[in-house]
């Protein structure tokens, strides 16, 4: 059954490097968004250091810290005295004062939702998990009542909190913050952010899971110091998002990265897209267990259904080296497309270094020319099940600091 809700008109198209939160006015960044950025992903950083980061003169980085430090968003950190011709001098470095507020990340399955609030380095100071439903209605409300007892646990002020991120797997137009499609959810044209807007007053931006988790590990994680960058996460379907220059890139209609429907065998099994033969039908989590219980096996699992590969279960080594071929495929034409520095598997699922991992590095190494083996790295990483809310935090994170203008204020310091 799927949903389908009255979405607002489109209204005229306008330019902006990232969609704002909805609401909110899009406007291409400033220098101190793009300084903020500087800062919460490679800072404490001196003034020096961001003068030359940002093409601009020190004297501009000095009035633009000095509104920054009034509003509190920014400190200074004194290092040790450093000696100059024998006197002791304080080496100054600029800082997010990440305690000035709070970001909600709301991450949304079929059949529950995982709920964070992070301070603005992504630190976790509450979070919650609690079975959903798909009507949206039903969700916003569950967000709106569970936002509330974070906040109780994590004693923060509902005046801290500087904005909503949700993630779901689909297509979504984010600007609107209206989910387009979500064969996970059953949604089409639903506006979601919009509803969460007008029961929380708080700005909410909508993005795909693939692309919160890219930003987490743009901001946060183990590509802060890359500029170009794919991620590819192994979950209960195949995720993808890309990071060029140094941005995130959604393709023109926000697209971008959506491997899981890339056809991998002509005539193959039916796909919830509608399709045959996608890669979510092959190498993702639950295509691996359904293949593993035609086959009679008991794996409930990727662990159990590596362990059996282990012990030389033929089926099992089978089911896991078709999975990882067609995935390792997929990856070897985007290294030789787009040829980036890092690409990041985030493996949610458990995996493990088992068979399945291990035939997909080999499939990716055999498939590309030689001198990319050279210039990309592949890297694995285990995550827990927080990294998808984690990503939704970020998001918040992210279009806070993009979208901050320091003529309007600080209403977060008001009254406290």
């Amino acid at each position: 059954m799927s949903t389908r809700l009255n979405a607002p008109p489109s209204g005229p198209e306008v330019w902006a490097p990232e969609a704002s939160f909805t609401g909110l006015p899009v406007r291409p960044l400033t220098t101190t968004q793009e300084l903020l950025k500087l800062l919460i992903s490679q800072g404490p950083l001196s003034r020096s250091a961001l003068a030359g980061a940002l093409h601009v003169s020190r004297a501009r980085i000095t009035d633009l810290s000095r509104e920054l430090l009034d509003a509190g968003l920014v400190v200074e950190i004194q290092d040790a005295p450093q000696r100059r011709q024998g006197k002791g001098r304080p080496f100054v470095h600029l800082a997010i004062d990440t305690s000035y507020g709070s970001c909600l990340g709301a991450s949304v399955t079929d059949s529950r939702i995982h709920l964070m609030l992070t301070d603005l380095s992504g630190v976790v100071q509450a979070e919650q998990t609690v079975p959903s439903s798909v009507e949206p209605q039903e969700l916003v409300e569950l967000v709106q009542r569970t936002l509330t007892l974070l906040l109780d646990r994590g004693d923060i002020s509902r005046k801290r909190l500087l904005g909503i991120g949700l993630a779901i797997s689909g297509f979504v137009d984010r600007e609107r913050g209206i989910c387009l499609h979500s064969a996970n959810l059953g949604w089409h044209d639903v506006p979601i952010a919009d509803l969460i807007i007008r029961a929380t007053g708080l700005p909410t931006v909508l993005e795909n899971d693939a692309n919160a988790a890219a930003t987490s590990e743009k901001l946060f994680g183990l590509a802060r110091e890359t500029q170009n960058f794919t991620l590819i996460t192994l979950g209960s379907s195949i995720g993808c998002a890309h990071y060029i220059g140094g941005q995130l890139y959604r393709g023109s209609h926000g697209g971008a990265g959506e491997i899981a429907h890339s056809t991998v065998e002509l005539g193959g099994q039916p796909c919830l897209c509608g399709k045959r033969g996608c890669l979510d039908t092959v190498a993702s989590r639950a295509a691996l267990l359904g293949a593993a219980g035609q086959a009679g096996l008991t794996a409930t699992s990727v662990g159990a259904l590596e362990r059996a590969a282990s012990t030389g279960d033929a089926q099992a080594q089978g089911i896991l080296r078709r999975g990882s071929q067609a995935l390792g495929l997929v990856i070897a034409n985007i290294v030789q497309s787009n040829e980036p520095e890092l690409v990041l598997i985030a493996d949610p699922s458990g995996f493990g270094q088992g068979l399945f991992l291990t035939s997909l590095r080999q499939t990716i190494e055999n498939n590309i020319l030689p001198r990319f083996l050279r210039t990309t790295r592949i890297e694995v990483h285990a995550v827990q099940d927080e990294f998808w809310a984690r990503g939704a935090a970020s998001i918040a994170t992210h279009q806070f600091l993009s979208t901050y203008m320091p003529e309007s204020g600080s209403p977060l310091r008001e009254g406290e």
